[in-house]
């Protein structure tokens, strides 16, 4: 960060990549791709760990939970699937969404957004539909979890941002203004403001 030069370069996937995340201690690197597969990195080392299949289309969504040990991945076959991070075993698949995926902070809840224009939470133990969120008139791009873990904000294509009360399902806010399709959105880290990227990045006080 200090110099910009380049560290490492990992390869490995045969298709392009669609989706990074970082582990919590920075240790590993998890990678989605369109070559169907989910792979985990040792950042020291630039070597591969494991390579993680089943899916059967491209997986276009990581994440790490919040203690690392599990990675779930979101894919275009409509399912999303949870990862042992040591052995790289399929612990949960869920199915009938696609797209985008978080933890809740207590790592407790899975969040996706599809392309059906809906939002799902599951549980984590038991792999039940908890939730299921809708509004928008076009597809979820992505969504976030507030650090308290008690709203859940979601962004589409429709241009618009939505806030959701996590125990109750109501939407608390919308948030307009932008010209083109969202494609990201971040809190900031006391949960204060918003950040959404679009034609132009907007930042909200929430």
């Amino acid at each position: 960060m200090a110099s910009g030069s380049l560290l490492r370069q990992l390869q490995g996937h045969t298709d392009r990549v669609e989706s990074v995340a970082f582990s919590p201690d920075g240790g590993t690197v998890a990678s989605g791709s369109s070559d169907n597969t989910v792979r985990l990195w040792d950042v020291a080392s630039d070597s591969s760990l494991r390579q993680l299949h089943g899916h059967t289309h491209s997986v276009d969504s990581v994440a790490f939970s919040p203690d690392g040990k599990t990675v779930v991945s979101g894919s275009r076959d409509n399912t999303l699937r949870l990862w042992d991070v040591a052995s790289g075993s399929l612990l949960l698949q869920l199915q009938g969404h696609t797209g985008s995926v978080v933890f809740s902070p207590d790592g407790k809840t899975v969040v996706s957004g599809s392309r059906d224009n809906t939002l799902r939470l599951w549980d984590v133990a038991s792999g039940s539909l908890l939730l299921q969120l809708q509004g928008h008139t076009d597809r979820v791009e992505s969504v976030a979890f507030s650090p308290d873990g008690r709203t859940v904000v979601f962004w589409s294509k429709d241009k618009t941002v939505r806030l959701w009360d996590v125990a109750t399902g109501s939407e608390l806010r919308r948030l307009k203004g932008h010209t083109e399709s969202v494609k990201r959105v971040a809190f900031s880290p006391d949960g204060k403001f918003l950040l959404s990227g679009s034609d132009v990045t907007r930042l909200w006080e929430l």
